[in-house]
């Protein structure tokens, strides 16, 4: 019957590619080849590149984040971009076994990551509903498969915040101060997972919140970095 139902959707509303426009897949082989998920490493703070993603020396002390760690550059115009929005926002499910394509090929070329668990960032409850879905928790999903790790949901969203893309800088910030309460305690080293990292406001305060009851050490992780 599920056969049935999405052959039916395949020919009512058919698929095309977002890279290319080719009828048939979410994205043809051709066009995921393009994606090269060599990693995006910078300072949390002032996003200046280096080979670790570290904390620069005079942004350590600004920096609840140790660490951010990206599989890709974000453009919003380009493939990346439209792969996100369309799982994130429309839930096209399929796009989850590209991303789990991207997150793999990024694994293979990165040393391993030395955390004891992963964290996603949460939703609120009321966004959560709205959307159906947490798009951190399925990455995160990917990554404990691939790491071998446990997930454990630290944290939860204890107020409705604004979404964050539609918001300048400042508003950013502003918007998810005291957004997030932890729901229980960690003392190890906790690896954040988000899909994308742009001022850093929501993964810097979901990091001092864990660092409040213990965690030692948050290192970010996101699909891809603006």
């Amino acid at each position: 019957m599920r056969n049935i139902v999405g052959l039916i959707k395949d020919c009512v509303f058919p698929i095309y590619c977002l890279g290319c426009n080719k009828e048939g897949e979410w994205l043809c082989e051709n066009c995921l080849k393009q994606i090269c998920p060599a990693g995006v490493f910078c300072c949390p703070v002032c996003n200046q590149n280096n080979s670790t993603g570290l904390g620069c020396r005079n942004c350590r002390s600004n920096s609840f984040l140790e660490q951010v760690i990206s599989a890709v550059p974000y453009q919003e115009e380009e493939l990346i971009g439209k792969i996100i929005e369309n799982f994130k926002y429309h839930y096209l499910e399929e796009l989850k076994t590209v991303i789990e394509i991207i997150i793999k090929k990024f694994l293979a070329k990165q040393p391993i990551i030395n955390v004891q668990t992963i964290v996603p960032v949460p939703l609120h409850p009321r966004r959560l509903a709205e959307r159906g879905f947490n798009q951190a928790e399925m990455l995160a999903e990917i990554l404990a498969r691939e790491l071998k790790l446990p997930i454990q949901p630290l944290l939860k969203r204890s107020r409705y915040t604004r979404q964050q893309a539609k918001l300048n800088r400042r508003e950013r910030k502003t918007n998810v101060q005291s957004a997030f309460v932890a729901s229980s305690s960690f003392t190890g080293a906790a690896l954040l997972v988000d899909d994308v990292y742009t001022t850093g406001s929501t993964m810097q305060e979901c990091a001092r919140v864990l660092k409040f009851v213990g965690v030692k050490k948050v290192i970010g992780w996101t699909l891809a970095r603006g």
